[in-house]
């Protein structure tokens, strides 16, 4: 017998940006710094008091920008 192999249907599996992207994070509109294990990558972004820090997000929570910044 033959065995009839099927296509599995799913997400795709989430591309790193890359480095030096412009994305979005929640509310946020971050700069990717590196990217790190896990589908990981270290954020920049600037916080209410104009601070700048670094953090770790996975990759499916960045979404692109769109045509305008603000």
């Amino acid at each position: 017998m033959e065995r009839i192999k099927r296509q599995r249907k799913g997400r795709k599996a989430p591309a790193c940006p890359p480095i030096g992207a412009l994305m979005r994070y929640g509310e946020r509109i971050v700069r990717v710094v590196a990217e790190a294990s896990g589908q990981r990558v270290i954020i920049e972004s600037v916080d209410e008091d104009g601070c700048t820090f670094r953090s770790t997000v996975k990759w499916a929570s960045l979404t692109a920008l769109h045509d305008q910044l603000f």
